[in-house]
């Protein structure tokens, strides 16, 4: 199985959805980001962004916090890549612990053109 397909998996088997919320995506918490991270570092899938959501129980709130990674002007793709990696990889580190009754979620924006949709 191909990491594409891990990551998809995860998505299904530990993901967050959001539907219910009006949001069209899937939240990970922290380490389950972390392994959508590395899944998508092995498939070669760049993370344009995403956005960080607390879940209270059943309920979902705004965080206001988000991250994304725009091409550099000559920058080469095997560089841009890197970066995204490493900027979704620090941002969701170093995001604040809250308490256990507060827990964030993480979502991933990566291009349409690789097929993998929320």
């Amino acid at each position: 199985m191909s990491a594409a397909e891990d990551y998809q998996r995860l998505l299904k088997t530990r993901g967050i959805h959001l539907h219910g919320f009006g949001l069209p995506n899937i939240a990970l918490e922290r380490e389950d980001a972390l392994v959508a991270l590395e899944l998508l570092r092995r498939a070669a899938i760049p993370i344009l962004g995403g956005d960080v959501y607390f879940r209270r129980g059943d309920e979902i709130e705004l965080a206001y916090a988000n991250w994304h990674s725009d091409a550099l002007p000559a920058e080469e793709r095997a560089q841009y890549l890197r970066r995204t990696w490493d900027t979704t990889e620090r941002y969701i580190r170093n995001f604040p612990p809250t308490s256990s009754d507060r827990v964030p979620i993480f979502t991933f924006v990566i291009p349409r053109s690789y097929g993998i949709a929320p």
